[in-house]
């Protein structure tokens, strides 16, 4: 901005220059002492002026920071003297080099007036290249310089009244390739604006949600590949953070306990939806480490029902609790995809669910009892969310629960013992075409007593 309104002061003392150079020529080449006609001859002072008044201009813009603002308000001002010179002591002196653009008057008299649309034509259209106004800022300019030439109009033009009203009516039609210049400059800035400023919030958002997703995944726990039982999953959130989470706690009597949930919704919602699951879990455990799946539930219904469904947030979930001493597995399902468990004989069983999902019902309604099954050394189970079911292929087909078991069962023969979830997840991800449709959670817990021991 600064750097144009030095240029436009430049540009315009050089159009004075060069019309007081071609008026010193003209002098020249009169007749007689050229001293004496540059005494006599006063066409030189309009030129000369003006010349004056733009290095003003630029020396006292060149010597200060100007904002926006202060360049707006040093253009007016330069343009309004532009116009007073032009409208105002010009026709003092009969100095005007452009003839009118209204014809109606004798051809001796024509010569003589000044051309009061083509000289604000030229000056605000000079302005508007060089000053980027907007359209409103350029109508404020049209203005005064119109009320100007009207003045010089009223007092300089000699002629019939019905000429200096067409003239009258012509002036502001000088100021419209100035007007449309500045509309298409200040749409195109404010495009490429626009873009940037877009381009430049979308570059930030995406740094703030990889930083929100690394503070996310540290509430996710570390997997445990030692003791009598193991436990890892593998985790493939829709977008950058999502609303499937595992929260593992073991307590004083060495038994594990994983609740798995899957929050209805994706991206930033339901990331802080678990956020406070998070807490409400660490709550639950802190005070009762030796909570029953089915009591977690319960506690976790409640905490949705007073202050989670009620934004029209829900959940499933499935709790485990592993004991070793009694080599059983205590599990119970909210309205869960039904879990598998394997056993060491190939068999595969589904932990189907045996209470509503949360938030839907409250107190004293809600049920969600404990559930029991052996579980010896080499058996496994499987929790997932409904990411890895409703996978499609390229014909559109679901994976479906029959099918992501058929997966279970084929992965557990081939990889005797080795670990799944990994593996699952990556047939998950091999059966889907293009990206997930939702996040995508796979658990395993394995019973390895015989390494425990």
């Amino acid at each position: 901005m600064h750097r144009r309104l030095l240029i436009f002061c430049v540009v315009s003392m050089a159009a004075a220059g060069v019309e007081v150079v071609v008026q010193l020529v003209m002098l020249l080449w009169k007749a007689g002492s050229f001293f004496d006609h540059l005494v006599a001859d006063y066409h030189l002072l309009p030129g000369s002026v003006t010349v004056l008044v733009f290095f003003f201009g630029y020396r006292r813009a060149k010597d200060r920071r100007l904002d926006r603002a202060a360049v707006i308000r040093y253009s007016f001002w330069l343009i309004l003297a532009s116009g007073v010179l032009a409208f105002l002591v010009r026709p003092l002196f009969v100095a005007f080099p452009i003839r009118t653009l209204v014809t109606d008057l004798p051809p001796e008299q024509a010569h003589a007036q000044p051309s009061l649309v083509g000289r604000v034509l030229m000056i605000h259209m000079v302005g508007a290249l060089f000053i980027p106004w907007t359209v409103r800022e350029a109508a404020r300019v049209l203005a005064a310089l119109c009320g100007l030439a009207l003045l010089s109009n009223i007092l300089f033009v000699q002629g019939s009244l019905g000429y200096r009203i067409v003239e009258a009516v012509f002036l502001p039609t000088a100021g419209v390739p100035g007007l449309l210049y500045c509309w298409f400059r200040y749409s195109r800035f404010r495009s490429r604006f626009t873009l940037e400023h877009v381009l430049g919030r979308y570059g930030q958002l995406q740094q703030e949600l990889q930083q929100a997703r690394s503070v996310h995944e540290m509430l996710f726990p570390g997997e445990i590949t030692e003791g009598s039982c193991q436990f890892r999953y593998g985790y493939e959130p829709m977008q950058q953070l999502g609303g499937d989470y595992v929260y593992v706690r073991r307590d004083e009597a060495d038994r594990l306990s994983v609740v798995v949930i899957d929050v209805t919704g994706h991206g930033i919602t339901a990331a802080l939806t678990v956020n406070r699951i998070h807490g409400e879990l660490d709550r639950l455990f802190g005070e009762r480490a030796d909570r029953p799946p089915g009591e977690v539930l319960t506690a976790l219904n409640r905490y949705f029902c007073v202050s989670i469904a009620r934004h029209g947030i829900y959940a499933t979930a499935v709790a485990v609790r592993h004991d070793p001493k009694s080599g059983r597995l205590e599990w119970a399902n909210a309205g869960h995809p039904p879990p598998f468990a394997l056993d060491g004989r190939g068999q595969c069983v589904a932990l189907d669910s045996n209470a509503v999902m949360l938030g839907v019902i409250d107190e004293p309604l809600y049920e969600c009892q404990t559930q029991r099954r052996t579980f010896a050394d080499g058996d496994c189970v499987v929790i997932y969310t409904d990411g890895a079911i409703e996978a499609r292929d390229r014909r559109g087909e679901q994976l479906c629960i029959e099918g992501f078991q058929q997966v279970v069962i084929e992965k557990a023969a081939a990889t005797d013992g080795a670990p799944l979830s990994s593996d699952l997840l990556t047939e998950v991800q091999r059966f889907r075409s293009g990206p997930p449709d939702d996040d995508t959670l796979i658990v395993e817990l394995t019973c390895e007593t015989a390494s425990g021991t």
